[in-house]
């Protein structure tokens, strides 16, 4: 979806409202992208914000399976007019400017790559499919009820070398948080 600055400048108050609906490139997205925005020129540059959300099916990283996972992100994103160009002054300070997005050159502004920008950045990176998470898989034949305790270690299978550690933290055996 793209809007020039012409047609925002025609709209009253210089001020649009976009239901945003489209099929983004994102990882792991199931549905669609939707939500609406708003989109305000000022004398400074636009401003979009909004919300969108979408449905991501994503991979457990500590049980390798399956869940899905709905997204909301608040976008509030600041474009600016263009000001001098600094693309040859390599070695110098970083300015305030330097930290924001131009408006393209030709005017036209790409609402789906900034929001595609902002479901990317609000994607977990680390993926968990809850608090009662089954943990990793069980090897090849521990299902066919052979029991495997994962909380709580055999200490007569600890290595005797790692011994002396334990009594680095004493509370820990009995269950205690320090």
């Amino acid at each position: 979806m793209k809007i020039s600055l012409d047609e925002l400048r025609s709209q009253p108050q210089q001020r649009m409202l976009l239901s945003f609906r489209e099929a983004l490139a994102v990882a792991d997205a199931v549905k669609p992208v939707v939500g609406d925005l708003t989109l305000t020129l000022g004398s400074w540059g636009v401003q979009v914000s909004g919300r969108v959300q979408t449905l991501l099916k994503l991979t457990c990283g500590r049980c390798l399976r399956a869940y899905f996972q709905s997204l909301n992100v608040v976008i509030d994103e600041q474009l600016v007019h263009q000001v001098e160009d600094r693309a040859g002054r390599r070695d110098r300070e970083l300015l305030k400017d330097d930290f924001v997005e131009p408006i393209p050159i030709n005017g036209m502004l790409d609402i789906g790559d900034i929001v595609y920008q902002a479901v990317t950045l609000a994607s977990p990176t680390f993926c968990l499919c809850g608090e009662e998470c089954p943990g990793p898989p069980l090897p090849d034949g521990a299902g066919d009820g052979a029991s495997l305790v994962r909380d709580k270690q055999d200490d007569s299978k600890l290595d005797p070398r790692w011994k002396n550690l334990k009594t680095l933290f004493p509370k820990e055996d009995s269950g205690q948080k320090s």
